[in-house]
């Protein structure tokens, strides 16, 4: 098989669901998951079935897969252990005026906030302020207790755990790529650094388009195992092979920012390197074990068994919104410091808002990347985690909220929901702003 055709095979099998504009779309409610069926019956009848090789297509498929994947795919247990779960008190009274909640979308059309979660294919959301849950809601048919995959805000966790480990003199960030991972001194990493891997700076020739059929991330997915790699297939089939054949890019390192999933995997093999740990041994202990989560996690798995560091934890719900208050505040959670104030406070701070123009990511203007955190800079301070389809971490600390979104849209770029998620979210900000703790 020729190596074009290889590439347009798989990339119907793995994470490349891009294609397609806003018109053609489907209606959300007729893609409910409790409709669909999918799986259902000793066996599933032939047009229900999804197996590795259809997760991704054809849609709706993802809507079963995104919260069945370690059914797919081979992983490795995060555990919550054996600690009490923390409690996420409730606030009453707010749902039904945030579902009512009505904002002006990219196109001058009015929306309202429940509305809004309907057209960017919700799985489930979870709305906190001051540590308090305001707003809940899944996709019916969607099990709350399933882990569901996370996609690129795993590269926050990886990013976060990486920070806390240079606040602790573990991780050298002016040190060199090549220092740590001398299997990459012949790679495009050549001569970069580890904090230039953090913000994604370092040039590499390596392109990462989702509507692309020939673009390098459909021969990073295929190293992953995001799907049945061809048995004539030239390429790595796995991370720790494919990582050093990726070639320098034209750009001395850090000069621009540049958004590569294989930047957080490099970042991974680091962390595993330095800690003598699996990622998610890693997460266990400083994470998941401390923030009383209330299901096991688990990490999707190469060939080799390493961790997809860039793409492949799968947590639940109401644990991500544990996860993600604790980086609300400092760190601090569950009657411990969990993560030092000091490298939230990193992140915080933003990278350079010149480098990142060069992305050409126009649908988040202003923004800065830190840290495999996003940065907004606006009046409030928010920032970000996010992934491809919809999944977010959304932290305000101005206003003290936190939203978290699960989802299965059927394109993958954030280019499709975050020209309305940023509206959204500011309604949601100032229709909060000042209320009581």
């Amino acid at each position: 098989m020729k190596k074009s055709a290889i590439l347009g095979v798989t990339l119907t099998t793995v994470l490349l669901s891009a294609q397609g504009i806003a018109a053609d779309l489907p209606d959300p409610k007729s893609v409910r998951t409790d409709h669909l069926q999918l799986m259902q019956g000793f066996p599933p009848a032939a047009d229900k079935q999804i197996t590795q090789a259809g997760f991704m297509r054809p849609y709706p498929n993802p809507r079963w897969s995104f919260h069945h994947a370690r059914e797919l795919f081979p992983s490795r247990r995060v555990a919550r252990g054996h600690e009490a779960v923390s409690v996420l008190p409730q606030a009453e009274g707010m749902e039904q005026q945030i579902a009512d909640l009505t904002f002006t979308g990219p196109d001058g059309e009015q929306m309202s906030f429940g509305q809004y979660l309907d057209s960017t294919y919700v799985d489930g959301v979870l709305i906190m302020q001051h540590g308090k849950v305001l707003f809940e809601r899944y996709q019916a048919g969607v099990p709350e207790d399933e882990p569901h995959i996370l996609w690129s805000v795993t590269k926050s966790f990886v990013g976060l755990l990486a920070t806390q480990l240079i606040e602790e003199g573990e991780l050298d960030p002016a040190a060199l790529v090549t220092g740590y991972l001398p299997e990459l001194e012949n790679s495009g990493w050549r001569g970069a650094t580890v904090q230039q891997v953090l913000d994604m700076t370092a040039d590499i020739d390596y392109s990462e388009v989702y509507a692309d059929r020939n673009s390098d991330v459909v021969k990073y997915s295929l190293a992953a195992g995001m799907g049945p790699v061809p048995h004539d297939y030239p390429g790595a089939r796995d991370l720790y092979s494919y990582l050093p054949t990726i070639a320098a890019g034209v750009d001395e390192h850090g000069q621009s920012f540049r958004y590569r999933t294989t930047h957080t995997e490099v970042l991974g093999w680091i962390l595993r390197r330095v800690t003598g740990m699996s990622t998610a041994a890693l997460i266990e202990q400083r994470l998941w074990r401390k923030l009383g989560t209330e299901e096991d996690a688990y990490m999707l798995l190469d060939s080799k068994g390493a961790e997809w560091a860039g793409a492949g934890l799968n947590v639940t719900l109401r644990d991500l919104a544990r996860f993600a208050e604790m980086v609300r505040l400092g760190g601090e959670f569950n009657g411990q410091q969990i993560i030092s104030a000091a490298a939230i406070e990193k992140i915080r701070e933003g990278g350079d808002r010149d480098k990142f123009k060069a992305a050409g990511r126009d649908f988040q203007p202003g923004y800065s990347y830190r840290n495999q955190w996003w940065i907004s800079h606006n009046p409030d301070g928010a920032f970000e985690a996010l992934g491809v389809h919809g999944q977010m971490i959304h932290i305000n600390p101005t206003v003290g909220m936190v939203m978290v979104r699960l989802s299965s849209h059927p394109i993958a770029s954030s280019a499709q929901t975050m020209p309305l998620s940023i509206p959204a979210l500011a309604a949601l900000a100032d229709l909060l702003r000042g209320r009581e703790e």
